[in-house]
C-alpha cells in the first residue's frame, strides 16, 4: 500500500506539468496546483502513517476514504475545465481500473469507492447542465472499467487465496515430514541401542563388542599396535541376589557398568559379558600397562561400596588379564585364555587382577 501511495501522489503532481502547459499561471491552475498539492500531501502522509499504522491498510475504511476524496479533485476540474469533459471521462476510468487491481483494499470497499465516484462524476456533469445523452453514455462508459476492475480483481483474490491454501497445506505437510523424519531418527537410533546395547547396564552386548573386537584386531595388525582383553567377574555376587533381592544385584551390576564406563578411555570398550561378568578391551595397551590400569579399577571399586536398603554393601571384582597374540584367530580364543587368569584369580582368593602372558 506504501508503494501504491507513492505512485498515486507522484503521478498526480505529475499531471500538473499538462495544466501548466495548457493554462499557464492563470488563476484557474494556481487552484487545479493547489488542489493537487493538498491531495497529495494527504496521500503521501497517508502512506508515512501506514509505517507505525499499517492495520489502517488492513482494515480498508481509511484507504476507502482516501479513494473518495481523490475523486473530489476530478470533481473540480469538470467545472474549471469544462472544455477536457471527456478527457476527464477517460482518465477517470483508467483511475477506476486502477484502483481495483494496484490499490490494495477490500474487495466492496473499493466496489463503494467506484460507485461514489462514478456517482460524483454523472453529478458533476449534470450540474454542468451535459445533455441527457451524453450524461448516459458516461454512465455506460464508466460501468465498464468498473466491473472489469472488479471481477478481475475477485478473480486474482480468488487465486491468492487458493495459492495461500495450497501453500499453508504445503507448509503443514513439509513440518509434518519433518516431524516424521525426526521421529524416525529417533527411532532408528533407539532401534540401533537396543541392538548393540545390555538393556540393564547401558554397555555393548556380546554382538556389538565381538564386531568392535574384530575391527580392533584388524586395527591392530595394520598399525602393529597392542590389543589387551580383560574378563571382569563380580566376586560373591550371587549372595547380594540371596540376601537382598534381585533388584539389589541389578544395582550392583549398574554400579560396576558405571564405575568402569566413567574410569576407562573413550576409545575403551567395554560389554556385559554376561550374568555378572563384564569384558573390558584396551586398544593401544599392552599387558604390563593394562595389568597397572585394571588394577587401578579394582581399587576404585573395592573403595566405593552401594548403600542399599540402608545397608553399606562392599563390591569387589576379580579380573583375569591378557593380550590378543598372533596366533589367536577369534575372540574365543582370547577369552578363553582369560577365563582361565580368572579361575586362578577366584580360587586364589578373589579381588585380585591375574594377567597371563600368551
Amino acid at each position: 500500500m506504501r508503494v501504491a501511495t507513492k505512485v498515486w501522489g507522484t503521478l498526480l503532481l505529475l499531471f500538473g506539468i499538462i495544466d501548466y502547459v495548457a493554462l499557464g499561471l492563470s488563476p484557474v491552475f494556481i487552484i487545479l496546483t493547489t488542489a493537487r498539492v493538498v491531495l497529495s500531501a494527504f496521500i503521501f502522509g497517508y502512506g508515512y502513517l501506514l509505517l507505525s499504522k499499517p492495520h489502517l491498510a488492513t482494515a480498508g475504511h481509511s484507504t476507502m476514504a482516501l479513494q473518495i476524496g481523490g475523486f473530489g479533485f476530478f470533481y473540480l476540474i469538470y467545472f474549471l475545465r469544462p472544455e477536457i469533459a471527456a478527457f476527464t471521462v477517460a482518465v477517470i476510468g483508467l483511475l477506476f481500473i486502477s484502483m481495483f487491481v494496484f490499490v490494495p483494499n477490500r474487495l466492496p470497499y473499493s466496489a463503494i469507492a467506484a460507485l461514489l465516484g462514478l456517482a460524483g462524476t454523472l453529478l458533476s456533469m449534470i450540474v454542468n447542465d451535459r445533455p441527457a445523452g451524453v450524461v448516459i453514455g458516461a454512465f455506460f462508459l464508466l460501468m465498464l472499467p468498473i466491473l472489469v476492475g472488479f471481477f478481475a480483481t475477485q478473480r486474482l483474490q480468488i487465486v491468492q487465496r487458493q495459492q495461500y491454501a495450497m501453500f499453508t497445506r504445503a507448509n503443514e505437510a513439509n513440518v509434518e515430514l519433518q516431524a516424521e523424519i525426526e521421529r524416525r531418527r529417533v527411532l532408528e537410533q533407539e532401534l540401533k541401542r537396543q541392538a548393540t546395547t545390555d538393556p540393564l547396564t547401558g554397555l555393548f552386548n556380546r554382538r556389538q563388542y565381538e564386531m568392535l573386537f574384530d575391527r580392533e584386531c584388524e586395527r591392530s595388525k595394520r598399525n602393529g599396535s597392542r590389543l589387551s582383553l580383560c574378563v571382569a567377574d563380580i566376586d560373591f555376587f550371587k549372595r547380594v541376589n540371596d540376601e537382598y533381592g534381585h533388584d539389589a544385584g541389578d544395582q550392583v551390576l549398574k554400579h560396576v557398568a558405571d564405575l568402569l564406563g566413567n574410569a576407562l578411555r573413550q576409545s575403551d570398550i567395554i560389554g556385559r559379558f554376561g550374568g555378572e561378568e563384564f569384558i573390558l578391551l584396551l586398544p593401544d595397551t599392552g599387558l604390563a600397562d593394562a595389568e597397572v590400569v585394571i588394577n587401578r579399577l579394582r581399587q576404585k571399586l573395592e573403595a566405593a561400596p552401594l548403600s542399599i536398603a540402608g545397608h553399606q554393601i562392599g563390591v569387589t571384582a576379580t579380573f583375569g588379564l591378557t593380550e590378543v597374540c598372533k596366533d589367536d584367530h577369534t575372540i574365543e580364543d582370547v577369552i578363553r585364555r582369560a577365563d582361565k587368569a580368572l579361575y586362578e584369580g577366584k580360587t586364589g582368593g578373589r579381588n585380585r587382577v591375574v594377567p597371563v602372558p600368551c
